[in-house]
């Protein structure tokens, strides 16, 4: 009997693998599981792919994680996130934090809301659902808001206008505040506990990739293959040529790779795939983040485990502090940040590393550039996936033509979206179940 093949080991093909009751052979073209989900040490300093916090919500996955995963091994961290505008920290989220902000900028921001939410200006947003991500801002959180950091930012995260982005995917990551909110937010008594991250767990020891590490000691009913890559996928045939020069058949392929590179790789097979699906995969469009590992000399000047960047002046969009997020991550007396770029290509590491450095001193996060003891860049590759005019048809196209020819896709970047790490192990185990089914 042939093995269902799951095609590349980060969270979702590790909890595929997991959940399956047949036969499978899981793929990983790199020789660490975990995508990227994972933890670099550099002179004593342990660096995650960005930030990467945990959050569970599913009671299953839950107790898999707090008693077999990693029992006994997780830490619950409170976050302590800031926007760093106007030359001042104001706690996160901004909408309900705006106390200590200019005067102006703070009625700015009030009255906008009150206008988009209750006023007559605002009533023709009121009155339908937003087309797009700038209108969603609008009419949640007003002209003030926008103006002042949802617009500036998210063009900085997502390298585009939010008028160029649909609303589909904010669900739970930007919260619509409500009056009460933002007025307590304006005198000072807001919360920051707003938003799916206001808390979450992190490993004891090892970083991140702990977790990874410890879903792939727990596999069992099938094989896992390292430092092994797909070149071509023949999807009537049902076969994967692999770099080894090895033809491995399947009963069944789950993918989590990047959803353009699967098309890639069945346009490289026998089979083919028709012209309009490959040039859908050509639409679908992702950021690409430089991220900088920093270690500076001495403690942390802030006590914040990141902050987000608003303003132009700025070249990144958010710095994050490992060393302040968790202690253990940094030798005593350091102070180590994760900066971060997002850009389509035209950024170098080195002029990523040099422009990290000036970041953290124009943002009070170093003393001088002089403390820093090291900047090391690194980068991923379609970070985040751009929700633009394009997203929805070309994905719907590909999908389309992924289930005429029996394929599944699971995570992240198999099904193209922007989600958390909890949602790529449960789109692992809905796949798992399907299959099982």
């Amino acid at each position: 009997m042939e093995p269902i093949v799951i095609l590349g080991a980060g969270l979702a093909g590790l909890s595929a693998a997991h959940f399956l009751q047949q036969p499978w052979v899981l793929l990983e073209k790199t020789e660490r599981v975990g995508g990227l989900i994972k933890t670099e040490v550099l002179e004593g300093c342990f660096f995650d792919a960005t930030g990467h916090w945990l959050h569970l919500r599913d009671p299953e996955i839950k107790e898999l994680v707090n008693t077999r995963w990693l029992p006994d091994q997780l830490v619950t961290i409170q976050r302590r996130a800031a926007v760093f505008s106007r030359g001042v920290f104001t706690r996160f989220p901004y909408q309900v934090n705006t106390h200590g902000l200019p005067p102006e900028v703070v009625a700015e921001n009030l009255v906008g809301y009150v206008e988009a939410v209750y006023g007559e200006k605002g009533r023709a947003l009121r009155e339908r659902e937003p087309r797009d991500f700038a209108e969603f801002i609008l009419r949640y959180m007003g002209e003030g808001f926008a103006k002042n950091f949802m617009f500036p930012y998210n063009k900085k995260l997502w390298t585009v206008d939010p008028s160029e982005m649909s609303a589909a995917w904010v669900g739970r990551f930007v919260p619509r505040p409500t009056l009460k909110e933002v007025v307590d937010g304006a005198l000072g008594v807001g919360s920051d506990a707003l938003g799916y991250n206001a808390s979450f767990l992190y490993p004891r020891e090892g970083g991140i990739e702990s977790l990874a590490r410890a879903m792939r000691a727990h596999l069992r009913g099938g094989e896992l293959q390292v430092g092994v890559e797909p070149l071509a996928i023949d999807w009537k045939a049902r076969a994967v040529s692999l770099s080894d020069g090895r033809t491995l058949r399947y009963a069944q392929l789950l993918s989590s790779i990047p959803l353009p590179g699967l098309v890639r790789l069945l346009a490289q097979g026998a089979s083919g795939v028709p012209d309009e699906v490959r040039a859908a995969a050509g639409r679908l469009r992702a950021t690409t983040v430089t991220y900088v590992c920093v270690a500076a000399r001495g403690p942390n000047r802030q006590p914040w485990h990141w902050i987000y960047l608003p303003e132009p002046e700025f070249h990144s969009y958010r710095i994050g502090s490992p060393s302040a997020v968790y202690a253990p991550l940094a030798p005593p007396d350091t102070a180590t940040f994760c900066v971060e770029f997002s850009h389509h290509g035209e950024l170098t590491r080195e002029r990523a590393e040099a422009l990290a450095v000036e970041d953290l001193v124009r943002a009070n996060m170093v003393h001088a550039a002089e403390d820093v003891r090291f900047a090391r860049a690194r980068e991923i590759p379609h970070a985040y996936v751009l929700y633009d005019e394009a997203y929805g048809a070309a994905k719907a196209e590909i999908l389309r033509f992924l289930e005429h020819a029996g394929l599944q896709t699971a995570g992240r970047y198999g099904q193209w979206e922007y989600s958390s790490m909890e949602d790529a192990i449960l789109a692992g185990r809905a796949c798992a179940r399907r299959l099982n089914a």
